[in-house]
């Protein structure tokens, strides 16, 4: 008998298995689009490193890459400098090649569909600074600026290599942009502030929170898992243990 389910992948597919799985413990481990916050004091440097390495690692294909770069105006021309450089040079190509930094997408499909959420959002206003065209399932490394909550590449899950850039006045519009999403798996944060850095963790709705590094870092050691409709439950080996636990009472009564 199946006492626990336990699933990685598309919110939609784990809705569909919550639905059938009755009176049994879940596990979901399902989508995101996380954000990548830098206050005003934020180094613009480390911004740019941060995001390169969240945004396009693996393509952008992980769970908890970043999708959305949400930054402070009086630093956002700064930042723009540091990264658009890093992204343009990121070489694309076979990743069996020894300089190749980032390989194809899975599947043709998903890359046409990166495509068309990138073309989506340039009608819609964004500008694309770099990339935005595909040869298969190669998709070039893309950085969209002047983006809005409501495109697409800013809603859903993009799972590709396209970064969105949306500009703020301060942190209590950062933190609102950074929770104006169904999903809520990793967030990120730059600031010097200890007090904007608390309140960010305190506010903004995901399971995982990093102060000065972008959403994509874990390790095994840390409860891992998402707020909202990024999932139920939580990973890692401690944790794992404790979802796969049926609690018993065992009372023993005297004579």
């Amino acid at each position: 008998r199946v006492r626990k389910i336990t699933f990685t992948g598309s919110q939609e597919v784990g809705e569909q298995i919550c639905r059938v799985a009755g009176l049994k413990k879940v596990t979901m481990e399902l989508g995101s689009n996380c954000p990548l916050i830098a206050l005003p004091d934020a180094n613009p440097e480390q911004v740019a490193q941060a995001a390169l390495s969240s945004g396009y690692a693996n393509a952008g294909q992980v769970c908890i890459s970043a999708q959305r770069l949400i930054v402070a105006d009086t630093i956002h021309d700064e930042v723009m400098s540091a990264l658009l450089p890093k992204v343009e040079s990121l070489v694309v190509g076979n990743q069996l090649h020894a300089k190749t930094e980032m390989g194809p997408m899975v599947r043709e499909c998903d890359a046409a569909r990166v495509k068309s959420w990138v073309d989506e959002a340039a009608k819609e206003g964004a500008r694309i600074l770099c990339g935005g065209d595909r040869d298969g399932t190669m998709m070039q490394a893309t950085l969209l600026d002047d983006a809005k909550t409501g495109m697409k590449v800013c809603r859903e899950e993009l799972f590709g290599p396209a970064l969105a850039v949306l500009r703020v006045k301060d942190i209590d519009e950062a933190i609102k942009l950074a929770n104006d999403t169904n999903f809520g798996l990793s967030a990120g944060v730059f600031t010097q502030d200890i007090d904007a850095a608390m309140r960010f963790s305190r506010e903004v709705d995901s399971g995982n929170i990093h102060i000065n590094w972008g959403p994509l870092w874990r390790t095994d050691g840390m409860p891992y898992g998402g707020m909202k409709q990024s999932g139920i439950g939580r990973e890692g080996p401690k944790y794992a243990i404790e979802e796969m636990t049926e609690m018993k009472a065992v009372v023993i009564h005297s004579q």
